[in-house]
């Protein structure tokens, strides 16, 4: 049976979410561990806490998991209060851009480390 367009897309996006926030939840403390263990945080504690591959990977998961988790946030927020359809699609647009040049950005920023 085929599934209609529309069809149950709200709980995938809430798992989505829920799966960013879990990931999330579990790197935060181990992160702020890791930067507590590099302590004194200098310039070259921070070249050096984020020079590892793992660590580049792992920060990037982070960040794109709270794109994520703040684009189905905000596309819910957009579906509920904006109803005329240009200004939410202009919204939408505007919005992508920007976590999108905030993803190249954190690329950008982890990858001229180390």
């Amino acid at each position: 049976m085929r599934r209609a367009g529309g069809a149950h897309r709200g709980l995938d996006m809430w798992l989505i979410q829920r799966a960013s926030a879990a990931y999330m939840a579990l790197f935060i403390p181990l992160f702020s561990a890791l930067a507590w263990r590099a302590t004194p945080l200098d310039y070259i504690a921070w070249r050096g806490l984020f020079a590892p591959l793992p660590m580049k990977l792992g920060m990037l998961l982070f960040v794109t998991c709270l794109l994520v988790h703040g684009w189905i946030g905000l596309r819910e927020i957009l579906i509920d209060y904006v109803h005329a359809l240009v200004l939410r699609l202009t919204s939408y647009f505007f919005f992508w851009t920007v976590y999108a040049a905030c993803l190249v950005w954190t690329v950008d920023i982890l990858w001229s480390v180390g």
